[in-house]
């Protein structure tokens, strides 16, 4: 079969694909069907995953009363979506966000703004002291015990919180010890930007084929002008230093940031591994597929490319936008890390 043959098949099903979409959202304890639309974004590098939801005027009441007086901030949420498989209409829904309510917008249509399980986070207040703690005991004295989670075993050292959310100081760690946080399905994973791959699920795209929209460059290593300033933060405050990567003058700065003790060697060392990934011969750039397959932050993205098959490869996904309405139907804009 010729390539123009299969993207014109492509095309009509994608077209089905449209007109079958649908999708519902739970809101407390209202179910609503058939919603407007919504937007989630998903970021590996921000602590938080986070959805806008449209409900269209129709659903200005629900029986007798308003629908607004159904529901409240601080809810649970989820928004499903799924395609109409068969004649008989059989939806297979499938999660796509759940979370909490943040914040209701009170004109129509409505305007619904949640958060993932991190809002729980939010909920506390802190005030402790440590002379010398671990991550790990850090971590078991301010997040509460709904949440499960996980850490490296790292030394922090001197800790002070002065009424501060369990959010807050996640986000501080970020800033003075290099430690990203990842909220994935109420499961809290602290640790390096670095580490967050591991258990990476893998979907395809096909370039000129399963692909919406490609804005992709290929780039050789000697046309990434980049600079490294690897930063190891030590127990006691003092910070290990090293630049590695290009020595021209306009050359971008990117810093590493590593939880210590490192000694130079240690972080030069662990340095060039995250550059090894940062610099490379592939892609860069966004690609937006349609509503499957289901991509996520921090999954990865195998791309194929019949054409130049020598330029295959899988990259982590660090970023994805997805929506979903009318105009532009239900798609996915998967932003593109290093190779993996």
């Amino acid at each position: 079969m010729s390539i123009n043959m299969k993207r014109t098949l492509l095309i009509l099903a994608i077209m089905l694909m449209y007109l079958n979409m649908t999708s519902q959202v739970t809101l407390g304890n209202v179910f609503l069907k058939h919603i407007s639309g919504f937007e989630i974004n998903e970021n590996i590098l921000e602590m938080s995953n986070v959805a806008k939801i449209t409900v269209p005027r129709n659903y200005a009441k629900l029986g007798d009363k308003s629908i607004l007086e159904q529901f409240k901030v601080g809810d649970r949420m989820k928004i499903e979506c799924g395609y109409y498989t068969d004649k008989s209409n059989t939806v297979t829904f499938q999660p796509e966000f759940t979370g909490y309510i943040r914040e209701i917008e009170s004109d129509f249509p409505l305007i619904i703004h949640c958060e993932d399980e991190s809002y729980v986070l939010r909920q506390t207040s802190y005030i402790k002291s440590y002379t010398s703690v671990t991550l790990k005991q850090l971590l078991t004295d301010i997040i509460p015990k709904s949440v499960t989670w996980e850490c490296p075993d790292v030394y922090i050292g001197k800790y002070h919180i002065d009424k501060a959310s369990a959010f807050a100081v996640l986000i501080d760690l970020v800033k003075e010890k290099g430690l990203y946080s990842r909220m994935n399905n109420g499961h809290l994973k602290v640790g390096l930007a670095y580490d967050f791959v591991g258990k990476s699920k893998v979907h395809e795209y096909q370039i000129r084929l399963n692909v919406k929209q490609n804005e992709l460059k290929y780039k050789r290593k000697e046309d990434f002008k980049i600079r490294f300033k690897a930063v190891a933060t030590n127990p006691n405050g003092k910070k290990t230093t090293v630049t590695l990567g290009s020595n021209e003058t306009n050359a971008s700065e990117r810093t590493l940031n590593f939880a210590g003790p490192m000694t130079k060697e240690q972080l030069t060392e662990a340095a060039r591994g995250v550059m090894a990934k940062l610099v490379y011969d592939g892609y860069t750039g966004t690609i937006t597929g349609f509503g499957t397959p289901r991509t996520h932050a921090v999954d990865a993205l195998k791309l194929i490319d019949k054409l130049e098959p020598e330029r295959a490869g899988t990259y982590l996904i660090e970023k994805v936008d997805i929506t979903y309405n009318e105009s532009d139907g239900f798609q996915r804009k998967n932003y593109l890390s290093y190779k993996v």
